[in-house]
């Protein structure tokens, strides 16, 4: 049964070998895939959104002033924007501090803003003759006032009034800003009727509902991708969790004498398990790199709708305005993503260097646990980072920030003692080496294999499969049973006629033959030492040996040397029997 197991379980190793690798391929050809359709669809907005630029420019050239003549800072004039659906068409000024009661909406810039703009929306809504339309101007001693109207019902629709402070903050005189302005003024006014014709709104709305129609069909595909990613992840999972379970199974295969020899293969350990993990954080971030590229094609799609039609043109501006800070949180939203797998990569590295150091078998584990640790580090710091950066968009100063993150650590520490304590503990445990993660600990008031270990918390599962979560402040005395060295002590009886020299001869050759052996003389660290004669009853006489061996081997060790000790016995016809005790440091 224990062969037919092994052989399953071997079988189980290089479906998973093949399922890796086809996965890693599938994985590369979907990359590929994804990223030429992404590029194309990117390519194809972009080129319709400059398209859209230039046409705007060449219609109403609604940026000649602020881009040919720069504004002139003036420490008591503010300024602001006129704008037609959503664009700017020149800058009006006024003199700072005039507002009643500190109430900036009675500014008198505040004001002249909402006039002009209310006057723009209306001569837009009196549908006025695009082919007639006529914008003059009539000129007072320190303003130049616009009127429109056209053959048919507008007349002399006033518009705007342009001020020397206007001129002034252009750097231009008051004449020559009111050329300019009316130039590109009734050109903002004619795409502003056109664009609310229904002509015009049927083809953007045709053409908007077909990107949409598009862009649904490519998230179903991605939709597709992410389960069968999903899919894979949890084989991954299912794996990482069934060789979790098989360790003690494991042992108990090395323990059985037809099957000493399987214990390289058996033995998948934490190395294995750190592979696996590494695949699993891969798929995570492949998943999400998904998501955020899923994400990043509808909000470009709706940026690009929303600045074809003028009533929703605010949330294409509301948009772009702020897409340093929906860059900043997809950056570092995959960079926690993809953390995990480089501190992975790393521990990977370190293990394979470390494979064939004599003292690998306490430093892969410490190298494991470290990089459990460090995912967690890392990715609050990166986190914090891509805070920081959101508030440096906003214009919040990190000074502030800081000294704010300072006052809540100290709010923090002061209410939630126990989590402070609980850190400092599993700091001290790390840098103490007092356990890692695999690991056989006894608490006192708990035993098992260390599985998960963070700053804050330790995790054992015990021979029964039970999960225990222990806050690291509570942890004060552990017995470590796996590190370092273990001792075995063997107490051997045999019957009072026994030839005891005979005995203590055969002792000492199997002893030797064990140390001596290809495969068991590496898992023994020092000679066996025969203690001599410890006790004798009126039966028989105990020999006390000690031998000393690699951790979570002194059970196979001493399994192994009675199995040679009573072949040899009988052979020499001696009787005896044996008590295996182990003693752990």
């Amino acid at each position: 049964m224990q062969i037919y197991k092994f052989i399953s379980f071997k079988q189980l190793l290089i479906k998973q070998n093949n399922f890796f690798h086809h996965y890693k391929i599938s994985k590369i050809i979907t990359v590929i895939i994804f990223s030429l359709l992404t590029f194309i669809l990117i390519t194809n907005q972009t080129l319709l959104a400059l398209a859209q630029t230039s046409e705007t420019l060449q219609n109403n050239n609604i940026e000649n002033i602020t881009q040919v003549q720069s504004l002139t800072p003036i420490s008591n004039i503010v300024y602001k924007p006129i704008k037609i659906d959503g664009r700017e068409i020149f800058k009006v000024a006024a003199v700072a501090g005039q507002e009643i009661q500190g109430n900036s909406n009675t500014s008198p810039l505040n004001i002249r803003v909402r006039l002009y703009e209310n006057n723009l929306k209306q001569t837009i809504k009196n549908c006025f003759d695009a082919d007639t339309l006529n914008l003059t101007i009539e000129t007072l001693e320190n303003q130049t006032l616009v009127f429109a109207s056209d053959a048919e019902e507008l007349k002399n629709q006033f518009l705007i009034a342009i001020t020397d402070l206007d001129a002034q903050i252009h750097g231009i005189s008051r004449e020559d800003l009111t050329n300019q302005i009316i130039g590109f003024m009734k050109d903002a006014l004619i795409r502003a009727q056109r664009e609310r014709q229904p002509d015009y709104f049927i083809r953007q709305l045709l053409i908007s509902l077909g990107i949409i129609l598009a862009l649904t069909l490519w998230s179903f595909l991605i939709s597709i991708w992410q389960k069968y990613c999903l899919k894979n992840y949890q084989k991954i999972q299912k794996s990482i969790e069934n060789l979790k379970v098989s360790r003690p199974q494991v042992d108990e295969f090395i323990n059985s004498q037809e099957l000493t020899t399987a214990k390289t293969e058996l033995a998948l350990g934490q190395k294995q398990q750190l592979i696996w993990e590494q695949q699993q954080h891969k798929n995570s971030f492949f998943r999400s790199f998904l998501q955020v590229n899923h994400l990043i094609l509808w909000l470009c799609v709706i940026i690009w709708i929303a600045g074809n039609f003028p009533y929703s043109r605010w949330l294409q501006i509301f948009l772009v305005s702020h897409v340093i800070v929906l860059t900043i949180i997809a950056v570092t939203y995959l960079a926690i993503k993809g953390s995990p797998a480089v501190v992975n990569w790393f521990a990977i590295n370190s293990v394979k260097r470390l494979e064939n150091q004599s003292y690998s078998h306490r430093k892969i584990p410490q190298a494991i646990t470290f990089s459990h640790t460090l995912k967690g580090i890392v990715m609050f710091t990166l986190g914090c980072i891509g805070i920081l950066g959101i508030f440096q968009n906003f214009n919040v100063s990190i000074t502030i920030v800081l000294l704010g993150l300072g006052i809540i650590s100290l709010t923090v520490s002061l209410g939630g003692h126990n989590l402070v304590k609980d850190i400092i503990s599993g700091i001290v445990i790390l840098l103490e080496d007092r356990y890692a993660i695999g690991d056989l600990i006894d608490l006192d008031y708990t035993m098992g294999y260390v599985e998960e270990m963070s700053f804050r918390v330790t995790q054992l599962r015990d021979s029964g499969g039970r999960l225990s979560s222990i806050p690291n402040s509570k942890i004060s005395i552990v017995h470590n049973l796996t590190k370092d060295w273990a001792s075995i002590d063997l107490r051997i009886k045999v019957n009072l006629d026994s030839n005891l020299s005979q005995a203590v001869q055969l002792v000492k050759q199997v002893a030797n033959e064990l140390k001596n052996d290809a495969e068991w003389g590496e898992k023994i660290l020092d000679s066996a030492s025969i203690l001599g004669v410890n006790s004798v009853s009126q039966t028989q006489v105990e020999l006390m040996i000690r031998m000393k061996s690699i951790p979570r081997e002194q059970w196979n060790v001493a399994r192994e040397f009675c199995y040679r000790l009573k072949q040899i016995f009988e052979l020499k016809k001696i009787t005896f029997n044996a008590t295996i005790t182990s003693k752990y440091r």
